[in-house]
Formats: structure tokens, sequence, C-alpha cells
């Protein structure tokens, strides 16, 4: 047999016999991840449940006017609701940011905080006026939310009102 013939031989067998074979592989290996795939456990719907509850909290707004001065308490309202995320370093710059900001511009900042064992994200908007007065917009768990509406009816009305 001449070595061109023989070579045009093993190009027209070779996908003949590696097409099954690679094919039984492939199905093969399919069969054996499916099976690994279908032996984990199906969680139940109260594990379902709590891991919806642990990601996805909920989640209340509020809008509170104040003095600048009146700051620091309204922050340690927040730091006496939530059990960590809300550190002494990130309020001292908060308030440094909320001094420093110039009139009639919007900024934010977002913390992490934990509140009753479940982890939420506590974003806060604020605009300054040019009567050095703030408006805060938080958002967040509604055990924060609902501290800072109870706070904000302690602060004297004088420090809401006009220039």
């Amino acid at each position: 047999m001449e070595p061109l013939q023989a070579l045009s031989r093993f190009f027209m067998w070779s996908p003949v016999i590696v097409a099954p074979l690679a094919w039984g592989l492939v199905v093969l290996f399919k069969r054996r991840w499916g099976r690994g795939y279908d032996r984990q456990p199906e969680a139940s719907s109260e594990e379902i449940l709590e891991e919806l509850d642990r990601e996805f909290t909920p989640s209340r707004r509020t809008t509170i006017r104040t003095q600048t001065e009146y700051l620091p308490f309204l922050f340690e309202c927040i730091r006496e609701n939530i059990d960590s995320g809300f550190e002494d370093p990130q309020m001292y710059s908060l308030l440094e940011r909320i001094e420093l900001h110039r009139p009639d511009e919007e900024r934010s900042a977002m913390f992490t905080v934990v509140a009753g064992q479940q982890r939420s994200d506590l974003h806060l908007r604020w605009v300054r006026d040019s009567c050095d007065r703030i408006m805060l917009h938080f958002q967040g768990a509604p055990g924060i939310i609902r501290a800072l509406r109870d706070h904000q009816r302690k602060i004297p009305k004088a420090l809401t009102g006009l220039c």
C-alpha cells in the first residue's frame, strides 16, 4: 500500500472511530456530574426563608431637618440602636464631611451596620442650606428608622425653623 493512500485512509477512518468514543465520554461524564448535583439535599422552606431574611432586609426611610450642632446627638441615637458598624472614627469622619460641606450640594454616605443580629445598609444623604441647617435622608433597617423618628420628636422646633 502506498503511503499516501494509507494516510488518506487514516484521515477517513479516524473521525469515524474517534467521534463515537468522544460522544460516549461526554455522556458518561455528564451523567456522573449530574448525579453529583442531584445528591445535594434539597433545602427546606424554613432554610430558604431564613436565607432570604438574612440577605434581603426590609428597609424604611425618614427625613430629618436640624442644625449641624445637633448632629452628634442624632448619630448617637443611631449608635444606640445598632450592635456594630458605625464606630467612633466613622462618626467623626461623617461629622467632619457634613461640616465642611458647601451649601446647596447633595452628598451621601453608606454604612453597613448590624442591628438585632441582622446586617443591613444604612444610607444617608444630606443637603446643607445657607443657614447651616441640614436636611438628612435616612434609609435603613426599620428599627433604626423608628428610633430616628422617635428622636426627631425630641429635636426642638426652633432648630428646624427658617433663617
